[in-house]
């Protein structure tokens, strides 16, 4: 039997559900880093505790030990920032069209036609909410900060110290071949990761744009160290493109006592001006060692659930744990059929200390 064409969203809805979920998503950028979890609540409550390493002192027997105090945990609540991506039927020439020329809530072929319509529709605008998270990982991993259009900005407050000019005081900027110091820039931040980030680990990855990656090849010290004979501390070979990330890993160096990853990483997106804008300045350079802790964590999502309030049934709010929530409604007033794409991310570095960002161009 024929539904009505109020509730014809839903059933394309509900055919469309289940693909959705098993598509393959955009180029995953940095989010090797941050890992993805859901939270039922609307607000996600970070704790991030900065260490020390303070040693202890003897004291005499029988006396009183030494009252520690230990630096408080802060805490924060956030509200990830929520992202909606509309598709309505009724914009569709496809599906006016099939509309205009024959019954579609009775045509399985039509609605096999529009549901794989929708999901193309759908799909595109889930890849817009990844984009936004792809520039939030990217926001954080240079300024700390995540920047909003229509709400306020997150500050991570990252210390001054983790995002370096490297011309400042003797240094030069890597434009300069000859008397840039890469090396000495790289090693710099290794210091600050395991002096002030507390950093175990013994690798450090670091990802730049081609421009950056094309002057740190050309300077006179990464030349002069590739040179040495019977001594390998640089290995720079063809550069290994991943599909899937869309990073190109170009070879290892070693800064100090760390093994570091050289990567670049040049994806782009369209802004809602249309202009191209690249997820990494093109002089930025961030570093990150391999025990760095970061997650992509998913808000609540806002739903109508149906409960029955002295017998009679009523649709109240309500929050559900989820990334993405695909839901369907329609408008008699305005004969507007709508299927609706939501999702409430928000990156979080956990180890803010742990990430370091050189400036390497004017």
């Amino acid at each position: 039997m024929a539904i009505s064409l109020i509730n014809h969203s839903k059933a394309i809805v509900s055919a469309v559900v289940g693909k959705f979920e098993e598509m393959i998503p955009l180029r995953s950028g940095f989010s090797g880093w941050f890992p993805e979890e859901t939270t039922p609540t609307l607000e996600v409550d970070v704790e991030v505790q900065r260490d020390s390493d303070l040693i202890a002192v003897d004291v005499v027997r029988f006396t009183e030990g030494n009252k520690n105090k230990f630096s408080r945990a802060t805490e924060q609540k956030y509200q990830p920032p929520f992202y909606k991506e509309d598709y309505d039927l009724q914009r569709d020439p496809i599906y006016m069209t099939n509309v205009s020329m024959a019954n579609v809530t009775g045509n399985a072929t039509i609605n096999r036609l529009i549901a794989q319509n929708v999901l193309k529709a759908v799909t595109k605008n889930r890849a817009k909410i990844e984009r936004a998270i792809r520039k939030q990982q990217a926001d954080v991993l240079q300024t700390g900060i995540v920047t909003l259009v229509n709400g306020d900005n997150i500050d991570f407050r990252r210390k001054a110290a983790s995002m370096k000019n490297v011309s400042d005081g003797a240094g030069e900027y890597w434009s300069n071949a000859s008397g840039c110091t890469p090396i000495d820039d790289l090693t710099a931040g290794m210091r600050f990761l395991r002096d002030v980030g507390n950093s175990s680990g013994a690798t450090v990855n670091v990802v730049m744009r081609s421009a950056a990656m094309n002057a740190f090849l050309n300077s006179t010290q990464v030349k002069t160290s590739a040179d040495l004979r019977n001594i390998n501390r640089i290995n720079i070979a063809m550069p290994q493109f991943s599909e899937a990330s869309g990073f190109a890993l170009q070879g290892q160096i070693a800064a100090g006592d760390f093994v570091v990853n050289l990567w670049t990483y040049n994806e782009k997106y369209t802004n809602a001006s249309g202009q191209t804008v690249y997820y990494l300045d093109e002089n930025k350079v961030i570093m990150m060692p391999d025990d760095f802790q970061g997650k992509t964590v998913f808000g609540g999502l806002p739903v109508l659930n149906e409960t029955t309030v002295g017998g009679t049934t009523v649709k109240v709010p309500g929050v559900v744990e989820a990334n993405y929530l695909i839901r369907a409604y329609s408008d008699e007033k305005t004969l507007s059929s709508t299927v609706e794409l939501t999702s409430a991310p928000l990156v979080i570095p956990f180890t803010v200390d742990k990430i370091y960002t050189m400036q390497v161009f004017a």
